[in-house]
Formats: C-alpha cells, structure tokens, sequence
C-alpha cells in the first residue's frame, strides 16, 4: 500500500538552481510562484504531504500551481464542467523542489508531469456520464470524479487506505534534467513508483493533456499516451463547445452527407473486448447523434463576449481550510503541531 509521503529524500537539495534563481532574458519564465497560496493554504499542504518535494523528496520545495494561474485554457475547461475546484487552494498545489519546479512549470516545453495510475477509471466515468447526459435526466451537467472518488475506487482495490489524503499518482521526466550523479536507471524507476497526492485528479490530467501537444510526451508508455488522447477527444470532441461560426465553416457536412456502417465496423462492434481509442470516438459520435436527436445542450455555452475571470470568487471553493465561521483554537488545532518541525518553520518563513 503506498505511503502518505516519502520518509527520507531520495536526492539531496541541489546546488542549483537556488530556491530564487536570477533568470536571464532568454531562460524560461515561471508561471507561478508559491507566494501566491495564502500561508493556509501551505499549512495545509505541509500538513499532507510533509516538507519535501513530492517528485523527488528534497527537502524546502516550491508551492507549484498545477492548473496555472496563467492557464489561458483554464476558461474552457472551465466551460466544459471539468474544473470544479478553486485554482487558490490546496487541491490544486504539489510541493516540489527547484529542479522538479523548473521542469514541471515550463508550460511550453514541459520536462515533467504526474498523472493519475488508473486513467481507466476517469475513461469509464466520462463513457457513463456522457450517455446519462444524452438521457437528458436531471442534472445534465458534465460530473467528474472527485478526490474521494478516486481515493475509494483505489481503496476498493487495497492500493490505498480508505482514510488516504487522495489517490495514487505517478511522476514522469519527459527529459532527464537530474543532476549527473542521480541519472541512473534505478533512481528514475524509484522516483516514478506511485505516490498519494492530496489533490484534485483534474487538475493532473490536464497537465497530462497538455503534453500531447509536446515531441517529448513519447517519453511516457504507449498505453499513457493512448489514454491521455482518449480522454481528450471525450471531454472536448464536443460540438456545444465549439464557437458556431466556427463549426459552421469547418465541421458542416456535405448536404448529401449521411453515416453509414461498414461490414468492418459491424464485426468488430460484435466482439467483446475492451474498446480501443476508435472504438470510443464512434462511442462518443453516437452520444452526440442522440444529444442531437434529443435537442439537448449537455455542456453550459458561454458567449463569447464574456471573459472568465478565473481568479474571480465566483470559483472559489466553499470548502476552506478554515471556513468563515472557524475559530482561533480551529486554527491552533489543526496546524500548531506543524510547527513543532524547524523544517516547517524554514519551509514559511
């Protein structure tokens, strides 16, 4: 069963980059910086996931954004229904040292990733949800598993206790940025052994989708890499969310246009085995043949004059560290053996 947190770091603090490296013109700029959770909020991520990088345990990390604040898809997702959790909190915040930091936060070009170890459950969850939303039953928006969800789908299994923090994630290097004297073999299969995170599965994945983008997301497994994609055409493959001038000059069919089943697609609809990334796309065109037969609208279109403002409360989460109705002994309670650590008191200050 997989741990809380590693009980001693696996690399030790590199020489460089320093914790607040002087970046030249031409070096990749970050997207966040930890100063931007509120010290809560970093009490409350110590508090699970300990004081050490989450990729590779070196001690006084980085409090990194996973969706990042200047996440210019954030909107869409946002409008698809896959993002209900705040951006400020803990859900979306993964401790990590300065080299883990750097390779993760490069948005453009990004040198590391985590993602969930059952991509499987979230491709089944989308399948079964998709085809409640085309019944048109109440509610009709798009629901996406929940940490607990994920957690008790694990711990249905034994890979997780039934009280862990979040479910199990894995680390990949999409390029080998470690120091030359932590590049073995050995150490790269240690550091991608699965590990709890705290937060919500979203926000990994897209993370995971982001990289299809990028030559270097043929460092991940074949099977990774066929998921991430599946996943992506069964969230976005969406016509509800895509601009209608747009679909009308791209997407509208010849006139005389009508779908048809090849004797190929029928002898391989009859077999059992488990569908392919094909197999779900055909899914995923039926479900929405039938939304459109049904004239329902599965997804909430936003006009496209209006700007989301995602640091806006409106997605704040009402799930706080400490609610407005906490006290200071609630505070006290939850946080003050933290600070029994100096690495705690180091890791703040």
């Amino acid at each position: 069963m997989a741990g809380k947190s590693n009980d001693r770091a696996l690399m030790p603090p590199p020489a460089s980059p320093s914790r607040s490296p002087r970046r030249s013109q031409s070096s990749q700029p970050r997207t966040d910086i930890s100063n931007a959770f509120s010290e809560s909020v970093k009490l409350e991520v110590i508090r699970m996931t300990g004081t050490s990088c989450w990729s590779c345990a070196t001690p006084d990390p980085e409090f990194a954004h996973v969706v990042a604040q200047k996440d210019g898809q954030a909107p869409y997702w946002i409008q698809a229904g896959l993002f209900p959790f705040s951006f400020k909190t803990a859900v979306n915040c993964i401790p990590l040292c300065p080299i883990c930091y750097s390779a993760f936060d490069r948005f453009s070009d990004p040198c590391w990733v985590f993602l969930p170890t059952n991509l499987a459950f979230f491709i089944m969850w989308e399948m079964k949800d998709r085809a409640r939303r085309a019944q048109g039953v109440d509610p009709s928006d798009r629901t996406v598993p929940t940490i607990a969800q994920y957690r008790d789908h694990l711990a249905s299994q034994g890979l997780v206790s039934q009280n862990a923090d979040g479910g199990l994630y894995r680390g990949y290097f999409l390029k080998d940025v470690l120091p030359p004297a932590y590049r073995s073999i050995s150490l790269l299969k240690t550091l991608a052994t699965p590990k709890i995170w705290h937060g919500h599965p979203m926000a990994a994945i897209r993370r995971g989708i982001a990289i299809l983008g990028s030559a270097r997301c043929y460092a991940l497994d074949r099977t990774t890499i066929d998921q991430l994609a599946t996943l992506r055409r069964l969230y976005f493959d969406d016509m509800n969310l895509i601009n209608e001038r747009l679909a009308e000059a791209y997407h509208a069919p010849p006139k005389d246009h009508k779908r048809k089943r090849s004797d190929d697609e029928s002898d391989h609809d009859d077999q059992k085995s488990p569908p392919t990334d094909t197999d779900i796309h055909r899914i995923v065109q039926d479900t929405h043949n039938i939304g459109d037969i049904q004239d329902t609208h599965h997804v909430c279109t936003l006009p496209d004059s209006l700007v989301i403002d995602i640091h806006n409360e409106v997605y704040a989460s009402s799930n706080w560290v400490l609610g407005p109705n906490a006290t200071g002994n609630d505070a006290i309670n939850r946080f003050a053996p933290l600070f029994e650590s100096m690495d705690v008191v180091k890791l703040l200050s």
